[in-house]
C-alpha cells in the first residue's frame, strides 16, 4: 500500500492449501508474490525489496534519500527471523508444546525493548520518534504489525511495561492511522472459482 502498488490477493486456508500454492512455492508458506512475468518470490523481506524498486512515487520507500537501507533491512531481518520465531512459539503455544512458553516470550519482549530505546533515542520533546531516525521508514511500517500481535496476547501487560512505552505510542500512530481498516481488511479463503480479490480493497487509498 505505501509502495503505491495494486495486487491481485489470495488469502491461504493453511490447514487447507491449494494445489496452486505450492505449484508456485513448494515450501507451501505465506506470503508468496508471482508478477506479472511469472517471477515466484516467496520471502518477505524479497517482496518488500521488489516492492520497493518498482515504486517511484512515495517518499517513504525511497530510502536512500533518508536512511541506511542496510539498516533497515538489518530490522526487518530481525523481525522475520528472531522476532517471529519466539513470536510464535509463544502466542501459538500449543503447537509447540515441547517449547517453554515463557522463555520465547522473554526474549521476544526483549527484541522489542530494544526496538523501543531506538524509537527513544530518535524522539524529540513534542515529536514521534521511529526505529531509524527522526522520520518513517519501511522498517517501521514492515514490523508494526507484528508488534501488534505480541501485544494483543495480553495488551494490559504490554502497555504497562515500562520498558515498552515508546514503542507503545509508536504502534499507536500505526492503529490509528487512516489506512488501518483496510490493512486489516478481512478476506474470503481464495478458491479457484472465485472472483478476484484485490488489496488494498479501495484502490482510492493506495496513496497516502
Amino acid at each position: 500500500m505505501r509502495c503505491e502498488i495494486k495486487v491481485e490477493l489470495r488469502e491461504i486456508d493453511l490447514k487447507n492449501k491449494p494445489k496452486e500454492l505450492i505449484k508456485y512455492s513448494s515450501k507451501g508458506t505465506v506470503p508468496v508474490l508471482v508478477t506479472s512475468n511469472g517471477r515466484v518470490i516467496d520471502e518477505s523481506i524479497d517482496i518488500i525489496k521488489w516492492a520497493l524498486g518498482i515504486s517511484t512515487k512515495n517518499t517513504l520507500v525511497r530510502m536512500n534519500e533518508f536512511h541506511s537501507k542496510d539498516e533497515a533491512f538489518e530490522i526487518i531481518k530481525e523481525n522475520d527471523t528472531n522476532f517471529k520465531y519466539h513470536l510464535d512459539r509463544y502466542k501459538y503455544s500449543k503447537r509447540y508444546i515441547e517449547e517453554d512458553k515463557e522463555a520465547h516470550k522473554w526474549k521476544a519482549l526483549n527484541i522489542l525493548i530494544d526496538w523501543n530505546n531506538r524509537i527513544k533515542e530518535n524522539s524529540g520533546l513534542q515529536s514521534q520518534g521511529w526505529l531509524l531516525s527522526s522520520s518513517e521508514s519501511i522498517a517501521d511500517w514492515s514490523i508494526w504489525p507484528f508488534v501488534r500481535q505480541y501485544r494483543n496476547i495480553s495488551p494490559e501487560e504490554f502497555d504497562k511495561e515500562k520498558g515498552l512505552k515508546e514503542l507503545g505510542k509508536w504502534l499507536k500512530f500505526y492503529l490509528n492511522h487512516n489506512s488501518y481498516k483496510y490493512l486489516m481488511h478481512k478476506y474470503p479463503a481464495w478458491k479457484h472459482e472465485n472472483t478476484r480479490n484485490y488489496f488494498p480493497v479501495d484502490s482510492s487509498k493506495l496513496i497516502l
